[in-house]
């Protein structure tokens, strides 16, 4: 399958909205966890349906509602149906491929996104879509898989501390985005690290596999790139806030965060411009090597070219060559090879040629 792309063959010919899952099952199955706060209580919950979620919801509490698992259209379904969330929005979730985007409604702004994870077994990046759903008193999540990544947010919701549990479902999203982006730098240097290294070994001659990988850095940055470059739009449109779904006094994080976002794109083009350096300061070095090794076999060759040609003539098989029957022809011959290398060889070195 095209890493850059999903099979959306089963998605072929549908109608629009049509929720169909594209994209690989990463948990077998779906996951509900429902955590609802007000500056002095907390509640965390499991919920087996959807409908059990909605007594909780409420303009006293702020809810966070985490959905793990996309592969159960039914689940989704109902979902649209609760929240009142379009078909074409719900078609989106579903699809593990879309590009990030941030979408809104009358009653809601949807934004989606990718949560990337590094393997050091196979040096790949991989994603993880996420959807958050925001409303003024509540926030759902949805995810291809349960993970670690929000782990310190409910903490923070646990403990107490920091400004979530005092501020809204805004500052909630504000906390989910601020993590994913700085899940983005954290990847960006680790691969930024491993670029660095190899550049270091581009001067070391017989350094086997480097192109291949040289090249494979770059499609980890160009997959980088595909999945972060578009989040600049989103916090954009956050900040602009024409909707009205974020305070105005916490638009300042926003911008805080929209510098981070700023910083990991101009990070990724940095490397991706380094990588381009490295492969063709690679191939300028095997010019050179070439070129080394042309210009060796060039000074052999003139070396040889006026000593063959003398060989060559006293090699003829002519009856009147007078030089034949000297005494001392063959020692003359000799010393004729030896003033002729003598000769090149300062010639050579006076024009500098090695």
């Amino acid at each position: 399958m095209a890493r850059f792309l999903n099979d959306r063959k089963k998605a072929t010919g549908k109608i629009p909205g049509s929720l169909i899952h594209l994209g690989s099952k990463k948990i077998e199955k779906t996951l509900i966890r429902l955590t609802n706060f007000t500056a002095d209580k907390l509640t965390e919950t499991e919920p087996d349906k959807l409908d059990d979620c909605l007594p909780y919801i409420s303009e006293d509490t702020i809810s966070w509602v985490s959905i793990y698992g996309l592969h159960d259209a039914e689940m989704i379904q109902k979902l649209g149906e609760l929240f009142d969330i379009h078909g074409l929005l719900l078609e989106d979730m579903l699809n593990t491929d879309q590009r990030p985007k941030i979408a809104e409604t009358d009653k809601l702004q949807v934004i989606i996104l990718k949560i990337l994870g590094y393997d050091e077994k196979t040096n790949k990046l991989s994603s993880d879509q996420i959807s958050l759903i925001l409303d003024d008193n509540f926030l759902i999540t949805l995810q291809e898989k349960e993970g670690h990544h929000f782990d310190p947010i409910r903490d923070r919701i646990r403990k107490a501390t920091g400004r979530v549990r005092r501020k809204g479902a805004d500052y909630l999203a504000y906390a989910l985005l601020d993590t994913i982006v700085d899940n983005y730098l954290v990847n960006i240097e680790i691969l930024g690290d491993i670029i660095e290294k190899t550049e270091s070994r581009i001067f070391v001659p017989k350094q086997k596999g480097l192109i291949e990988e040289i090249y494979k850095h770059k499609t980890e940055i160009n997959f980088l790139r595909k999945n972060i470059r578009p989040v600049k739009e989103i916090v954009h449109h956050l900040i602009e806030n024409e909707s009205g779904f974020i305070a105005d006094d916490n638009l300042k994080y926003f911008r805080d965060l929209n510098d981070l976002v700023i910083q990991a794109s101009e990070t990724i083009e940095i490397y991706q411009l380094m990588l381009n350096d490295q492969m063709n300061i690679y191939h300028a070095n095997l010019d050179l090597r070439a070129n080394e090794i042309m210009k060796v076999l060039t000074i052999f060759s003139a070396f040889f070219i006026p000593l063959t040609f003398i060989a060559g003539v006293y090699g003829t098989n002519f009856d009147n060559l007078p030089e034949l029957h000297f005494k001392y022809g063959y020692l003359y011959f000799w010393i004729l090879m030896l003033l002729i290398t003598a000769g090149l060889i300062i010639y050579f070195k006076k024009r500098k040629w090695f």
